[in-house]
């Protein structure tokens, strides 16, 4: 693991994230992999999303160079890519038959014939078509490329990711972080429902998509859509990831939103995993900051296993003591100590004064 320096916590004018969603090294995200970004963007990302992939004029140019841009398979017409991670590149495409504009996913040419990656690539399309909920990013369809690479496709979004949200407007309102908190929520509890863990749950896969309706949204409210479950598993089946998940193992997951048992890989990953990684969402939502702190990745994950978080009152004064009391709780050291569920986190969450 290569550790990097991270900005001072006391430097309230730099974003601590800066959107760690970055290409994978492995089945680890590292912070600050990926350089020469423009300004304003995230790395590897344009303007605009799509299927939970940021969109519009690609990030750099090798990006807007691709032999499957141009070309109309199974009844999809590719027309430009949008992203490229350490399994998968998304393009923006169109059905021929009705214009609709959708999201395709395909395995990287890298990792064409690699059983294991391609079993990785199958299980995120296995347990998406599991979630039938609208805060959870839907699999349309899938198939394999004529060159024998295997697809899937899903809705075209147009929106920014919470990362973006929060770097370009600052902390949130209360009121408003509370609201996407409760749709987080209602899409966790849906996909554990259906006997998912999502692993990787941070700001660059909440997708924020403007004028629809989801769960806990009124008309022409924002939506948020939990995305990329490329790193997901079902509790007590192999992941393909060479371990049993709910065992110790493989370091899975985004090094600064991992629970202290995925750090320490010490005990099973289970729903209560993510409950505290949507904790941690909550509280960068709320200030542009993380509650566990240091200067390089290693010290931050020291911090996650063995340190208090930071009460979010010490960064923002005017949030409700009942709310840093929802956070402390869901942030503790072991799951069995943190809410019983993602539908009992949110019902704390509803009882918090806005």
């Amino acid at each position: 693991m290569i550790a990097e320096a991270l900005p001072d916590p006391a430097d309230a004018g730099r974003d601590p994230v800066e959107e760690r969603q970055l290409p994978r090294s492995g089945i680890v995200r590292h912070a600050g992999r990926e350089r020469g970004a423009p300004k304003g963007l995230p790395a590897g990302r344009g303007a605009g999303a799509v299927g939970g992939i940021t969109t519009g004029a690609p990030a750099c140019g090798r990006l807007a160079v691709d032999p499957l841009v141009g070309r109309t398979e199974h009844g999809l017409h590719i027309e430009r890519l949008i992203a490229e991670g350490g399994m998968g590149a998304v393009y923006a495409a169109r059905r021929v038959a009705t214009g609709e504009p959708v999201a395709l996913k395909a395995l990287r040419r890298v990792h064409a014939g690699d059983s294991g990656i391609e079993g990785r690539f199958a299980r995120e399309v296995r347990l998406a078509r599991r979630i039938d909920h609208p805060n959870v990013c839907p699999v349309l369809g899938e198939g394999r490329l004529e060159d024998g690479r295997p697809f899937f496709v899903m809705p075209l979004f147009d929106g920014v990711t919470l990362s973006e949200e929060v770097r370009q407007r600052g902390p949130l309102p209360i009121g408003r972080a509370l609201a996407l908190a409760d749709q987080i929520l209602a899409g966790l509890a849906a996909m554990h429902a259906a006997k998912v863990v999502h692993r990787d749950l941070q700001p660059g896969n909440i997708l924020l998509v403007p004028g629809a309706r989801g769960a806990g949204a009124g008309e022409g409210a924002t939506t948020v859509k939990l995305i990329d479950l490329g790193f997901a598993h079902e509790p007590g089946v192999d992941t393909g990831d060479g371990v049993t998940p709910d065992s110790p193992g493989s370091l899975v997951g985004t090094l600064l939103f991992m629970s202290p048992e995925q750090a320490m890989r010490s005990r099973a990953i289970t729903e209560r995993s993510d409950l505290f990684a949507a904790a941690l969402l909550i509280y960068y939502a709320l200030s542009g900051k993380l509650p566990f702190r240091g200067r390089g990745d290693l010290d931050v994950l020291v911090a996650i296993v063995r340190s208090a978080p930071v009460p979010l009152r010490r960064e923002r004064r005017d949030v409700p003591r009942v709310l840093d009391e929802v956070l402390s709780r869901a942030l503790s050291k072991h799951p069995d100590h943190r809410f019983p569920s993602a539908s009992a986190m949110r019902d704390a969450l509803a009882g918090v004064p806005v």
